[in-house]
């Protein structure tokens, strides 16, 4: 296992983390790793809204948006089905500054109380990172058939462009059952990005890369329907969905 870590005189323990969980969850089967059985499911009932689910359960409110796509509250709706991780013991987010909140609370949706939104906010954090490959969102982060899925697929053609989605260091270029060909890069706020089927890496370990360089091209290796990108973002060893990074597409 110690060969797939970086070399530096110090081993970061964010880096151990996320390289330990990527191989982890390649052994499990892909792109979509096992579900977590401790997390269950709520459907959600009329006059109920995401503050008051997140309350009852215990959890953080932004995980609960994440894991659901969940981007303002009047996303979310009556009858909706909600996967409800299991309660951490302690923050899984490291705050950052956001760049939106839930200033579209206003709009149609569940039922809160300003009580609620004044208490905690639905954020998103774009800015740092961009796009990775100009292509069809397949895929989103969360649920997916019974299994949780930590990362968005984008489809494109084979041999279409991938680009850093920020600058870094590749910490890991090479194979891995499952993610095909694979390449991660660490990011500063020791945050992680995965580029995973990759049809050829064009970086090596240890490169330092610009945001939008190319690193590698769209394929199809490892366990693939069809060629894609797998692509995630970590913070840490915890997987964030990249829909609340990236830039909204029009």
């Amino acid at each position: 296992m110690t060969e797939f870590f970086p070399k530096y005189n110090v081993f970061p323990r964010g880096v151990i983390l996320a390289l330990s969980f990527v191989m982890i969850a390649a052994l499990l089967g892909g792109c979509a790793t096992s579900f977590d059985k401790r997390g269950k499911f709520h459907r959600v009932r009329s006059g109920e809204s995401i503050w008051t689910i997140a309350r009852f359960y215990g959890l953080d409110l932004q995980e609960l948006a994440e894991y659901n796509n969940i981007f303002k509250p009047g996303d979310m709706k009556a009858g909706q089905q909600l996967y409800i991780p299991e309660k951490e013991k302690k923050p899984p987010f490291k705050e950052l500054p956001s760049d939106s909140s839930s200033r579209s609370s206003r709009r149609g949706g569940s039922k809160y109380s300003r009580a609620d939104s004044s208490q905690s906010q639905i954020k998103t954090f774009r800015g740092k990172f961009i796009w990775p490959v100009e292509g069809r969102l397949t895929s989103p982060f969360g649920i997916r058939n019974g299994r949780r899925h930590d990362g968005i697929d984008i489809a494109a053609r084979e041999g279409t462009p991938i680009k850093a989605s920020a600058p870094g260091t590749a910490v890991f270029v090479g194979t891995m059952r499952g993610y095909g060909n694979l390449i991660l890069l660490r990011h500063s706020d020791n945050f992680f990005t995965a580029y995973a089927h990759n049809q050829k890496n064009r970086i090596k370990k240890g490169d330092e890369v610009k945001q939008g360089q190319l690193i590698a091209t769209v394929g199809r290796t490892g366990r693939a329907t069809g060629s894609h990108l797998h692509f995630e973002i970590r913070s840490g060893q915890k997987a964030r969905n990249p829909l609340f990074f990236l830039p909204e597409r029009k």
